[in-house]
């Protein structure tokens, strides 16, 4: 049997890696976020020498969905569009280690927010095992994050510990990215690097209104209710009298990007 020679990355930085020159650069994916139905989004992530920034869900990028509410006798579906001429973004500076995400608009139920996250390194293990992806030669690791663990490709080629979302890191830049229980998936598709004629403009977002990380997490387990109440709201008296909601599903985090939280895994310990 063959042996596997494996490097483990745990809280280690890569400060020759950065903040040597002006660099600039972009890369598309295709995003598949983890969602009850299948979901794709085009992506870009942007980069300079010390930031970079995850964008989806932006207008221009790809067309918008449209609000929709239809209903029969027993039922009322909402479709909400969730974009906006910013995006959703995920931003990573790496000098000060901050990381926001900003999220658009919900339709017209819920206002733009951000929220500020932890810094949080990923404890990789690095293998000997190699694929071309487009022209460069990636590299795997494996590593967990917040209740899911995720397999990755990345190119010493761009020696950058970028990556799309908040996979982040490595000794190169993460080309390629999948959960091991297939509900996240990143897949290359084009990139930019280095890109000196680029004009990318790379900032910390902003948005209406802030949460902290507790907050968001209660509004997206809680997400159904607060689209129910808000709906509610807005019905003629009548009609809100009789207006009811399905029962809240079992395991609502099984389709989210983040199943348990570094909190939550003290108090389990406890």
């Amino acid at each position: 049997m063959s042996s596997i020679k494996l490097v483990i990355i745990g809280a280690i930085s890569f400060p020759y890696l950065l903040f040597a020159q002006d660099l600039k650069g972009s890369v598309e994916f295709i995003y598949k976020i983890p969602a009850e139905k299948k979901i794709y989004k085009t992506a870009f992530l942007y980069f300079n020498d010390s930031i970079s920034n995850f964008v989806y869900n932006k207008i221009g990028i790809e067309k918008p969905k449209e609000n929709r509410i239809t209903s029969d006798v027993n039922s009322v579906n909402v479709t909400l569009k969730q974009s906006d001429e910013i995006g959703s973004i995920l931003y990573r500076n790496f000098k000060s280690k901050e990381i926001r995400m900003r999220f658009t608009p919900i339709g017209k139920l819920f206002n733009s927010y951000f929220y500020d996250d932890t810094w949080i390194e990923i404890p990789w293990k690095i293998l000997e095992k190699f694929k071309r992806i487009g022209k460069f030669k990636a590299q795997k690791a494996v590593g967990s994050f917040r209740g899911r663990t995720y397999t990755v490709w990345f190119t010493e080629e761009i020696p950058l510990p970028y990556g799309p979302w908040k996979l982040f890191g490595l000794p190169g830049l993460i080309l390629e990215a999948k959960d091991s229980e297939k509900m996240f998936q990143i897949e290359f598709v084009s990139i930019k690097y280095p890109c000196d004629d680029c004009e990318i403009a790379i900032s910390k977002p902003t948005a209406k209104e802030e949460k902290t990380i507790k907050e968001y997490v209660d509004f997206r387990d809680n997400f159904n209710d607060y689209v129910f109440k808000k709906i509610k709201s807005k019905l003629p008296r009548k009609m809100a009298s009789k207006f009811r909601q399905i029962p809240k599903k079992d395991n609502v985090r099984k389709y989210r990007d983040e199943k348990i939280f570094e909190w939550e895994a003290e108090s389990e310990k406890d």
